[in-house]
Parts: structure tokens; C-alpha cells; sequence
């Protein structure tokens, strides 16, 4: 090795990437087959985070030895670093012809299935790469990350474990074992593993908001708060910390109404005074502004972030809403329903009622409309409905001239307070015996037509809702209260109605 290789190797070592770098472009200009020189050029531009030249130098490598492992290996995790997932796969695949027991080829091949969220092809590469040395950390860290996202947490907490006791500095490994422990309701255990790895790595704000999670479980309550607080602040007020706390601030109001609480709310409500997710909920807490309705940027924030584990959550909950209705339509219209309704599933959000409703409109089509695009990329994946619309409600039926047979809504009420809007474009919307199904939640706190809830849900009097179908030229067809869903260790309930147009 010449002189010059040794210092362009040395300032490599040292992390001194960029001279490195200029050493080995020098060196290629000497000798521009050298595949070893190429390969270091590739290194250099990887942890100068240049992906794509990095790519460029990795296949000038794989040209000239086309059988070089190293330069094969390196090019097919470049590749995959920069998204080129079909080409990564290919190239790992050569590698392993060459070398069935490269680690790094079944690692790629493994991300990739796991990407596609093929969890089990992911976890045979995973596997092979973990028989082959089992000490690898990262190799630990995919295979419990991949054992969390199949539920089999027992699994995950083990290859997390290994992967600490092979390097402790791993704060995935601490994060994966954290949530395991909590999705197993091991709070202590949880709280122990997030503390781990926030010596590693404080300015991670998820970390802060696992960890205020566990508390509120263990009911610490000011521990909670204050961790809900450092997420938000160290996200920079983040929408989907701004989501998470007001939901700690509500979940710890159905246990707790001590003078904390309301001061980390009128805190927030003072640090954020302008952002609409903040004022709906924070006032909401407080019961301090009674609002007509939730705002848009709320609505649209909640969802979105939601959207992905949306069903899960409801499930959950023991979400009732969508089973409610589609009893009702089967004690109306029968087990083998007609099929010539065109449908509106308003507040469609991941489909959960398309997947009944469409069996009412295949003729005349089933259509969706919401405010959240992530709860529709969800709802058409489905393929249940003939057309989605992205559109709050209150415009959408303002600006509507098609008309249908039916309109179902379940649980979308509970984010309006004022409904007049909502039903008179309903109304306007429907055919001449159109029928109008949907549910709201009840208010037992108060004699009003409609209360603010510490969620952020709105709470409606059956009286209100009658008056208002009455005004909006509905006869009342059935009134049904029953069980919605669960809050906490609470049930809620509500309405179930059902309206049809007057001619």
C-alpha cells in the first residue's frame, strides 16, 4: 500500500471524510480501474450522506470486478438507502450466489420484505443473517422490530434484549423493548427501558412521549405531564404532539381534576394561542370556550395522524357505531338487501361502514366523503366506494347538486356542535323518501342542545336532534339509544336515528 493510500485511509479512520475523499479522487485519477479505490471513493460519499454519487461510485466498482463482494454488497445497501428497491434486491441476490453466508445482503433482503410489509419473508432473511452471527445488534434490532409489528412482543423483548447485551448504545434496541413491555402492561419494565434511552438520546421527542405514556398508565400523573411536555417542546409544537398532549390532558381528566391539569392546559393554551388544534382542545379541558364546531386544521390533524392505526384504535374502544347501523338497515331492508340505493357514507373515514353499505348501491354506486386525505388513502384501498371526496361536510353539502338515496353517518356528529348546517344539507341532498341514518353521542351533562366534552367531542340533546329533523323536513323513523363506544373506563353512549325525507 503507497503512501498516499495510507494517509487517504487514515483521514477515513479519523472521520475526516471530505479530505479523505479528496486523497481517494486523486488516487482514482492515478489509477481509475483500482476497484479498492473506487469502493473507498463510494465509503466516503455514503458518510458524507451523498447517497446518489455514493450509488455512481459502488457500480463504476462493480463494473470493473463484477464478482467483488465487498463493492456488490456496498452498492446493493446504497441502492436501498436511496429507495431503489427493486435494483437493491437484485444485486443482493447476486451477492448471495457468491457468498451464501453475507450477512449484509440478508439484511437488505430483509428490509425490503419488510418495507412491503411482508413480515414473514422478512423474518426468514432476518433469521439467516442472525444463524450466521448472532451477536450482530442490528440483525437483533430487525428481528424484534419486526416480532413488535407482528404483536408478538414476548419475541420482541427477547431479540431486543440481545441486541443490548451485544451493544447497550442501541436506542432502538431500548425503544422496541420499551413499547414491547408496555403493549404487555409492564409499566415498570417499559418506564426502565425509555429512561435508557433517553440517556442515549434526550432530544427525541417520541422517546419523551412514550415514557409521559407509561406514566399516565402508572397514574404518576405530574411525571406524565411533564414528559407530554418536554415531546412538545422539543418537536416544536409538532401537530402530532400537539394531538398526543391534548390527549393526555383529556385521558387524565376522566381520572384526575386536580389544579396540575388545568395549569399544563392553560400553559399550552398560552404557548400556542393561535393554532386551532391547541384552542379545541386545550378549551375543551378547560371548558373555558364553547366553539360551534371543531376546526378544520383539528379535524384534518387527528385524522391524519390516525389514519394507519385508526381501525385498531376503534377496536379498541369497542367501537359500536357502524354495527348499530348496519343491524338497523338488516332489520329494515333485510339480509338480502336491494341494491339500487346510491349511498353517501359521510365522515367515511377508513371505510368501516362501506364494507356493508356497499352491498345496499351496487348498482347506483357508493360514495365517501371526509375531511382527512390519509383516512381515505386507507378507505380506498378497500375498493368499496365509486367516488371519494376530500371535502369538510358542511361545504360539501353546501356545494352538492347530486342527489341520494341514502346518507349514513356514524360517528362524525360528535364533532359538531351546531348541527343545522350539517342536516339542511342533508336534507337538500336527499331524494323525496330519502332515508337519513346516523348516530350522535348523548348529553347527560347538561340541559343544553349541545356540550363541549373534556375529549373534544361534542355532546347532543335527543330533543335538539328531533327539532332540528322536524325543521329540516324529516319524519322520524326510529331513535334508538345505545351503546357507542368506550372512553377511558367509561361507556358512552348515544343516539342511533333515523329519518326519512317528506316528499
Amino acid at each position: 500500500m503507497s503512501n498516499f493510500t495510507t494517509e487517504a485511509r487514515r483521514l477515513y479512520d479519523a472521520g475526516e471524510y471530505q479530505n479523505a475523499l479528496r486523497e481517494y479522487l486523486h488516487q482514482n485519477e492515478q489509477s481509475p480501474s483500482d476497484v479498492d479505490t473506487l469502493i473507498m471513493i463510494g465509503n466516503c460519499y455514503d458518510k458524507l450522506a451523498q447517497k446518489d454519487s455514493a450509488v455512481q461510485w459502488y457500480k463504476k466498482a462493480c463494473k470493473q470486478d463484477k464478482h467483488n463482494i465487498l463493492a456488490l454488497s456496498n452498492y446493493a445497501t446504497s441502492l436501498y438507502e436511496n429507495k431503489d428497491y427493486e435494483q437493491a434486491e437484485k444485486i443482493a441476490h447476486k451477492v448471495l450466489k457468491l457468498d451464501s453466508q453475507n450477512t449484509q445482503a440478508l439484511i437488505n433482503l430483509g428490509n425490503i420484505e419488510y418495507l412491503h410489509k411482508n413480515y414473514d419473508f422478512a423474518l426468514n432473511y432476518y433469521q439467516q443473517a442472525y444463524d450466521i452471527k448472532k451477536e450482530n445488534s442490528v440483525v437483533c434490532v430487525n428481528l424484534a422490530n419486526t416480532y413488535f409489528d407482528l404483536k408478538q412482543y414476548a419475541q420482541a423483548i427477547s431479540y431486543a434484549k440481545e441486541a443490548i447485551k451485544s451493544d447497550s448504545s442501541q436506542v432502538m434496541a431500548w425503544n422496541i423493548l420499551g413499547n414491547s413491555e408496555f403493549e404487555l402492561e409492564n409499566f415498570q419494565a417499559a418506564q426502565q427501558a425509555f429512561t435508557e434511552a433517553l440517556k442515549l438520546d434526550s432530544q427525541d421527542y417520541w422517546l419523551h412521549n412514550y415514557l409521559s405514556q407509561v406514566y399516565q398508565k402508572m397514574e404518576q400523573w405530574s411525571q406524565a405531564y411533564q414528559e407530554g411536555w418536554q415531546a412538545l417542546q422539543l418537536s416544536n409544537g409538532e401537530d402530532s404532539q400537539q394531538v398526543n398532549f391534548g390527549y393526555l390532558l383529556y385521558e387524565s381528566s376522566l381520572e384526575t381534576a386536580d389544579e396540575t391539569l388545568k395549569q399544563y392546559a392553560r400553559r399550552w393554551l398560552n404557548k400556542y394561542p393561535e393554532n386551532k388544534i391547541v384552542r379545541h382542545m386545550a378549551n375543551a379541558v378547560l371548558n373555558k370556550e364553547i366553539p360551534a364546531r371543531a376546526n378544520n386544521e383539528y379535524l384534518q390533524n387527528i385524522f391524519d395522524t390516525f389514519a394507519p392505526d385508526f381501525e385498531q384504535v376503534l377496536s379498541a374502544l369497542d367501537y359500536q357505531a357502524p354495527t348499530e347501523i348496519k343491524h338497523y338497515l338488516q332489520n329494515i331492508l333485510g339480509q338480502k338487501p336491494h341494491t339500487k340505493f346510491k349511498i353517501l357514507d359521510a365522515g367515511c373515514g377508513t371505510g368501516l361502514c362501506g364494507e356493508f353499505l356497499k352491498s345496499y348501491s351496487k348498482i347506483f354506486g357508493l360514495y365517501g366523503v371526509d375531511i382527512s386525505e390519509k383516512m381515505l388513502e386507507e378507505a380506498k384501498k378497500k375498493n368499496l366506494y365509486h367516488k371519494l371526496y376530500c371535502d369538510e361536510l358542511e361545504h360539501f353539502f353546501a356545494n352538492q347538486t347530486q342527489h341520494f338515496d341514502m346518507v349514513v353517518s356514524a360517528d362524525v356528529f360528535t364533532y359538531f356542535g351546531d348541527l343545522s348546517k350539517v342536516i339542511s344539507g342533508v336534507s337538500k341532498c336527499l331524494t323525496p323518501k330519502g332515508r337519513f341514518i346516523f348516530t350522535v353521542s348523548e348529553n347527560s351533562a347538561n340541559d343544553k342542545d349541545y356540550f363541549l366534552h373534556a375529549s373534544g367531542r361534542y355532546l347532543h340533546s335527543q330533543k335538539y336532534i328531533e327539532n332540528l329533523l322536524i325543521t329540516n323536513c324529516f319524519c322520524i323513523e326510529k331513535i334508538k339509544r345505545c351503546k357507542l363506544r368506550n372512553e377511558g373506563k367509561q361507556e358512552v353512549f348515544g343516539y342511533l336515528f333515523s329519518a326519512l325525507k317528506n316528499d
